[in-house]
């Protein structure tokens, strides 16, 4: 399913048997930021895991940042995986021991388990 933002930001879901899978690309700002929630508050998270792709991501700003906090702390299981700019952003917040962050959707859905260790 793809869902278009009027913030500039774009979002597709796909469920697999163990993840459901949200690719957003676009700007996550305050506005977007918001969208995204909202969006993520309507996604089916029943299979357990789901992994935010942010590797379209071409900015983003604290109140983005947060969103990702609001949808960490509802009990999901939630999975990052980010450019290595969205990486550094979230290390340089303090926000990587509450997000979990990953190199790809297959690292981020256990078919390979290694977490992204950005570099300072």
């Amino acid at each position: 399913m793809l869902i278009t933002s009027g913030a500039d930001l774009l979002l597709s879901v796909d469920h697999t048997p163990t993840a459901t899978i949200v690719t957003v690309s676009g700007e996550l700002d305050a506005t977007a930021a918001q969208d995204l929630e909202d969006h993520l508050d309507h996604v089916d998270t029943d299979r357990g895991v789901m992994v935010l792709d942010l590797t379209g991501v071409t900015f983003c700003d604290s109140v983005g940042l947060a969103s990702l906090l609001d949808v960490n702390r509802r009990g999901i299981d939630l999975r990052v995986v980010g450019s290595r700019q969205v990486a550094r952003t979230v290390t340089l917040a303090g926000m990587d021991s509450e997000v979990p962050l990953f190199g790809s959707v297959s690292d981020a859905t256990g078919r390979r388990t290694r977490r992204l260790v950005p570099s300072p």
